[in-house]
C-alpha cells in the first residue's frame, strides 16, 4: 500500500452467524502516520491514538467530553484516560504499544447491524480455553515478501500499511492458553462495571515492556461454549 494511502481495517473475532467479539476499527488518514483504534459499540465515546511522535493516548472523544464535561480532568482539562510513549523508528526492533486481547470466554451472539458485513474481516476464534491477541507492531525494518513480525512464532497477519514516517504498521494475531488470573480479573471488573447485557466491557492494563493491553470482554455472565 502507498505511504500516502488511507488505511482502514474493520474486524471481529468469531463467527458472523455465531459467537463473536465487538467490532473493531483500526485506521490512519492519507498522508498521516498517526494510527487510531476504536470499538464500534462505543466509537463515539472512546478512542485510542498511536501518534507518529510516539505519544499514545486512550481518551474519551471530544464530542463526548463536551456532552459529559464531568469526565474531563478539572485540573488539566484533559480527555486522556491513559498516556504512554513508544519508541519510534527503532530500526530492526519492534515497537509494540498495544495489544487487543480476546478470550474465548468473552465471545457472545452478535447483536449489531450486518449491513456492512462484507467490509469486515472475520478472524477465526481461539479454541476453548484460549485467548487471541491482536498485536500492533511498528517497525522501520523491511521484511521479505511473504513474511511479517511473529511469522515464525505462529503469528497470523491481519493487515499492514506503510506509513509516511518510514515505519510499517503490522497487525498480527497470536493464540495462547488463557491464564486463570485473567478470568478472575475479568469477573472482578464485570461485577464492578454492572453494564447491561449485550454491551462490551473494555479492561485496560499495563503489561511487560510498558505495552498497554485492552481486553474486549462481555458484560453478561453467560460463558461461551459452556466454559467455566
Amino acid at each position: 500500500m502507498s505511504k500516502d494511502s488511507k488505511f482502514t481495517l474493520r474486524f471481529s473475532i468469531g463467527d458472523p452467524n455465531g459467537l463473536q467479539s465487538g467490532e473493531w476499527r483500526i485506521w490512519s488518514e492519507s498522508g498521516k502516520s498517526d494510527v487510531y483504534l476504536a470499538i464500534r459499540a462505543i466509537g463515539g465515546i472512546h478512542k485510542i491514538s498511536l501518534h507518529a511522535s510516539g505519544v499514545c493516548n486512550s481518551s474519551i472523544t471530544r464530542q463526548f467530553a463536551e456532552a459529559q464535561s464531568n469526565l474531563v480532568s478539572p485540573e488539566t482539562g484533559s480527555r486522556h484516560l491513559d498516556q504512554w510513549v513508544r519508541p519510534v523508528n527503532s530500526g530492526p526492533l519492534l515497537s509494540i504499544p498495544l495489544r487487543l486481547r480476546f478470550p474465548s470466554t468473552e465471545l457472545r451472539p452478535g447483536m449489531g447491524s450486518r449491513l456492512k458485513e462484507k467490509e469486515k474481516t472475520w478472524v477465526s476464534p481461539p479454541p476453548s480455553g484460549h485467548t487471541l491477541d491482536v498485536i500492533c507492531n511498528f517497525t522501520s525494518q523491511p521484511f521479505p515478501s511473504g513474511q511479517w513480525p511473529w511469522c515464525d512464532d505462529g503469528g497470523s497477519l491481519l493487515g499492514s500499511t506503510d506509513l509516511p514516517n518510514g515505519e510499517t504498521l503490522w497487525l498480527v494475531s497470536r493464540i495462547y492458553l488463557t491464564p486463570p488470573t485473567l478470568l478472575s480479573h475479568i469477573e472482578q471488573q464485570r461485577k464492578r462495571a454492572s453494564l447491561p447485557p449485550g454491551t462490551r466491557l473494555l479492561i485496560g492494563e499495563t503489561g511487560p515492556g510498558n505495552v498497554r493491553i485492552i481486553t474486549d470482554a462481555a458484560s453478561s455472565l453467560h460463558r461461551a461454549n459452556n466454559e467455566h
